[in-house]
Order: structure tokens, then C-alpha cells, then sequence
């Protein structure tokens, strides 16, 4: 993993590897799960007809009637939903042999246990299939050990009907304690009876279960009160939604250390989750611009969605073509100008107006470069640097200062300059949805998301740190603290500036101040080192040399926010 600690103080940058493909999953006698489709009065039952009727369109269902003719078979497309079953000809008149969309099988999972509520929770009654039991759903705060009956907050109550909605402002909600959530299952069957109904009644509630009537089963199975470890039986699937956004389906069996396997005792499903792990910056294991991504999750498992997906090189300090190297063959407009340091400057030339900024440098004619005295005539192929008189790899040894990034032998603060738009914070130079946005990122390392700004902020500290400090833990810590700046340059205030020398600039800079020989404009006072930050208003146009490739990644970014459409799997 690449050392992040100092580009991301808000967020936990994680590294993800493609998700394994899926095993059948087999419950501990060694039944495949969930069971093929059945048949009941002509129509198709089990889980994949559940998943053919989870539709845009109430009360309509995409599966097909039998085949009239071999050219008359309906291809029960009624609406856009999460599967689709229809018929060849001379097939089996109650059960299709096609399908699309959903896989029961395929799909299944038992993870992920926890859940991130990114936004308000939307709960729907899918199914009872032919249940016994008026069972109950909802959420809990997971802790990891099981939660009391108090901390069972029931969405979809044993009198809930399959179409029944309830939303739940969940930040807002007094009962949620600001971590991940599980969910849970509440069935009314006797403990010393199984099978049957306690004292005959089949609706279940959580004051049913408080006395010590009926089961709770959780999606962390090991809190399961039949849980036997590897014995044990599976009594929740889970299903990623391949319509909609951070939607899961949660398929329940519902006796107590048994199964039917159908999985259709129970099956509901809440929007606006996501999973553990899901919405905080990644890497994607690409070089470049493509090598940062927002974790989503696939198919029950997290992966790394690039937020950049390449383009042609430009002289703008990053690798925008990922092919490891920047700004490599990057040209600029003017002829009279050259790229260097991610930006096109004037080509200095001894006896002219434009002098090297830094009194120890010197004009360099070959290259049109300020160099220092030993790198004159040194020319260092792409992706290192001369120092000293001699080429070594960029950023080689440089650890800069909390909340910057080293690029191009330089430490930057790649949002400096960068204005998103209303409801959007920039992460290391991309203007993304912020925490407070149903798919904006989400916090996590102990930072807490500002509702007003949509930033991640570490609010453990008793008062704002001062200008060159960071909070940490409610420690407000030198920004400055193990950083090496490249080139001999001095760590003052979180920031990379002058050389060894102590100087803070050089003639004619008009008061700007370099990092690390990179000119720069001065941050905004109390905003040193922040690398993820939003502003409101109009994007504005970015100052430095990240401008160019800023303004592409955050339109590249929002063209690359994977929205789950008909067209990757769903059937419509």
C-alpha cells in the first residue's frame, strides 16, 4: 500500500483487489441454496420470482406466460425489474427455463453483515412467499455483541403487506448512534413448540420477544441464537440491487435451526446502504490520475471505481494519460513557453526579463530550465529529477507535510485553487458528492461528517488548531512532524518552503513563496494542509499547475459515477 497517511487525514484510503467469483453457498447438510423455482396454481414461486416482480412498476412482474406458438413466446417484459423469467417453446408451462437479471444463486451472499447508512432508509415488504409466521425487520446499531430487545427498531412490522414502504431519516433518528448498522428478522414461534406459533399468535414484535416469545435472527449471523459455528444454519441471503444504487434484498428463512431453504420466508429490502468499507477513497492499483477511486460495493463485495479513467497528456503536474510518467511529450500553446513542474513557463534565457526565481538556480539555455548550478547540461529522463548533478526518481525521499501530496518532486495541497459546486468537497483535486449526499463519500477514522459542508472533520479537538497544525484525536499535531521536503526545502506551517538556505522565495516573485522550488499562491488563512474541503458556489477556475486536469477529473469523475442501470444487468 502506498503511504497515504498525509494525503487523506479524514478518510481511511484503502487498497481493493477484484472481488472472487461466487461459490454456491450450501447449508451445513450440504443443500445448495436457495431451492429452484416451484410452481403454485400455474406460476412460478421461489426467490427468482420475487426478484421478477421487485419492479419500477407496482403489482407488475416481469415474467413471461407459455409459449402459444414457437413464435408467439411471450418475453415478459413488462417494466424495468431485478430479474426476468420467460419461456421457449414447448418448455415446462408453469416454471420458464430463461432467465436474466438477479441470479438467486449466483448472486447469493452472506455478506456483507454491516452497513454504512449513507442517506435516508427506504424499507420495502418484497415478499412473505407462504411463511407461517407474520415475522417483523429492522435495523440495530452494530456493536458486535447482540443488541437487547430496546435497540430493535422494527421498520416493517408483522402486519406489513409486500409493497408496504416506510422511510427512515436515520442520522436524524435519536436511536442511531452514528456507526454502521445490521438488520434483523423477528419471528413469533415457540421456543418449546418449534414450528408453531407462540401461544398462538403469528404476528410478531419486539415485545413479544423482550418476554422471551419467538427468535431474532441478525444479518451477523455469529449473534444468531442457533449459531453452532460451521454447523450452523444460513437463515439470511444477501442480494446487491442491479437496478439500484446502494440497495440491497435481504431473503430470510425463519425456524429456529431449520430450513425449508427457499429463502422466501421473509424477503425485504432498504435503499440508501451501503457496505462496510464502501464510499471511502481507494486505490485502484492503476498508475497516474486513474490511481485514486471511491470504494463501492459489487456483487456483496467492495471495489475501487476509478474516478478517472485517463485522457490525453497535458501539461498540468499529473500522469493524465496513466501510463506512470507525468507530463511526459506535454507541450505547451506557446512556443515561447516550456513545461515544467506542471505548468508552462517562460523558457529562461541569460540577459532576459524572466530570471530564475530562486538566487540559487541558474539558467539552464539547453533546456530553457532553472537548474540548480551542478544539474546545468544534466538532462534526467521522464519521472526523475536532478539533484545535486544527479538524476534520481521524483519524490524519492520526500515525506511532505500533513494534508499535501508530493507531485513532480513538489509537496502540493492538489485542492488549493479548486471551488466545487454546492454540495460537493474536493478530495485530492476531484470535486466529489460530500458525506452529506446520499452517494457522497463516507466518513470514516474517526472523523464525523459536517452536515452544512459535506466534509469529513476530526471535531475530537476542544478548539479550531491553529494554522500548520491538524487535529488528531483530540490533539492538535504539527503538521510539519516527520516531514522531508524535497530539495533541502524548510517545513514551516505545514507547507514546503525555501531551500536549506532558509530563503523564502527569490527576486521578482511579487511575494509568492515556493514548495520545494515550485511557486505557489499562499493558502487560505486557518486551511493549511487540508486536502479534502468543499466550497460553496460556482466552480471556479483552478490557480497553479493542477488547473487544467482538475477541472477534467471532476467532470470525468461525475461521467464515471457508476449509476446501476438496465443496461448492466437488469432486464426492462
Amino acid at each position: 500500500m502506498r503511504r497515504t497517511s498525509s494525503l487523506l487525514p479524514l478518510f481511511a484510503l484503502i487498497s481493493l483487489a477484484a472481488s472472487p467469483a461466487s461459490a454456491q453457498i450450501r447449508q451445513p447438510g450440504g443443500a445448495i441454496v436457495p431451492t429452484d423455482p416451484g410452481c403454485n396454481g400455474g406460476r412460478p414461486t421461489g426467490l427468482l420470482s420475487v426478484f421478477a416482480c421487485a419492479c419500477d412498476v407496482p403489482g407488475v412482474c416481469n415474467i413471461g406466460d407459455p409459449c402459444a406458438s414457437e413464435t408467439s413466446c411471450d418475453d415478459g417484459r413488462n417494466a424495468t425489474c431485478e430479474a426476468r423469467m420467460y419461456h421457449a417453446f414447448n418448455d415446462n408451462t408453469c416454471i420458464p427455463s430463461l432467465r436474466e437479471g438477479l441470479d438467486p444463486r449466483a448472486d447469493a451472499r452472506t455478506t456483507p453483515e454491516r452497513f454504512s447508512p449513507v442517506c435516508g432508509l427506504t424499507f420495502e415488504l418484497e415478499s412473505r412467499g407462504t411463511a407461517l409466521f407474520r415475522n417483523a425487520f429492522g435495523w440495530y446499531n452494530a456493536t458486535g455483541t447482540a443488541p437487547r430487545p430496546e435497540d430493535l427498531h422494527v421498520m416493517l412490522a408483522g402486519t406489513a403487506v409486500p409493497g408496504d414502504r416506510v422511510t427512515l431519516a436515520v442520522r436524524s433518528d435519536p436511536a442511531y448512534a452514528g456507526g454502521e448498522v445490521g438488520f434483523f428478522l423477528l419471528t413469533p414461534e415457540s421456543r418449546t413448540s418449534p414450528g408453531t406459533c407462540a401461544g398462538g399468535d403469528c404476528n410478531a414484535s419486539v415485545e413479544r420477544y423482550a418476554r422471551g416469545e419467538g427468535w431474532a435472527y441478525f444479518s451477523e449471523p455469529a449473534l444468531n441464537p442457533d449459531r453452532r459455528g460451521a454447523d450452523s444454519f444460513i437463515h439470511l441471503l444477501v442480494y446487491d440491487s442491479v437496478v439500484t444504487e446502494r440497495k440491497f434484498y435481504f431473503a430470510w428463512e425463519d425456524t429456529y435451526n431449520a430450513a425449508n431453504n427457499d429463502f422466501t420466508d421473509l424477503v425485504t429490502s432498504v435503499e440508501g446502504v451501503e457496505c462496510t468499507g464502501g464510499g471511502v477513497p481507494c486505490e485502484t492499483g492503476m498508475p497516474g490520475a486513474c490511481a485514486r477511486g471511491i470504494a463501492r460495493c459489487e456483487a456483496g463485495a467492495v471495489s475501487c471505481i476509478p474516478t478517472f479513467r485517463g485522457a490525453s497528456e497535458r501539461c498540468d503536474g499529473l500522469d493524465n494519460d496513466c501510463d506512470g510518467t507525468i507530463d511526459d511529450a506535454a507541450t505547451c500553446d506557446d512556443p515561447a513557453r516550456i513545461c515544467h513542474l506542471g505548468a508552462c513557463v517562460p523558457r529562461c534565457s541569460l540577459g532576459s526579463e524572466f530570471q530564475c526565481p530562486l538566487v540559487q538556480e541558474r539558467c539552464d539555455e539547453a533546456s530553457g530550465l532553472c537548474v540548480e548550478p551542478a544539474c546545468m547540461g544534466v538532462m534526467c529522463p521522464p519521472g526523475s529529477v536532478c539533484r545535486g548533478g544527479a538524476c534520481t526518481r521524483e519524490c524519492e525521499g520526500v515525506v511532505c507535510p500533513h494534508g499535501l501530496v508530493c507531485l513532480l518532486d513538489a509537496c502540493l495541497d492538489p485542492c488549493e485553487g479548486v471551488t466545487c459546486a454546492l454540495g460537493e468537497s474536493c478530495l485530492v483535486g476531484v470535486c466529489v458528492p460530500g458525506c452529506n449526499q446520499c452517494n457522497g463519500l463516507v466518513c470514516s477514522g474517526g472523523a464525523t461528517c459536517d452536515e452544512t459542508s459535506g466534509t469529513c472533520r476530526d471535531t475530537s479537538c476542544a478548539a479550531p488548531c491553529p494554522a500548520g497544525t491538524w487535529c488528531d484525536r483530540g490533539t492538535c499535531r504539527d503538521a510539519c512532524e516527520g516531514a522531508v521536503c524535497p530539495r533541502g526545502a524548510l517545513c514551516r506551517e505545514g507547507r514546503c518552503v525555501g531551500n536549506a538556505t532558509g530563503m523564502d522565495g527569490g527576486v521578482g516573485d511579487g511575494g509568492a513563496r515556493f514548495d520545494g522550488g515550485r511557486p505557489r499562491t499562499p493558502p487560505d488563512a486557518g486551511d493549511a494542509g487540508c486536502a479534502c474541503r468543499a466550497v460553496t458556489g460556482r466552480r471556479a477556475e483552478s490557480r497553479g499547475a493542477l488547473s487544467g486536469v482538475l477541472a477534467l477529473l471532476v467532470l470525468a469523475g461525475l461521467r464515471q459515477r457508476r449509476r446501476r442501470s438496465v443496461s448492466r444487468r437488469s432486464v426492462g
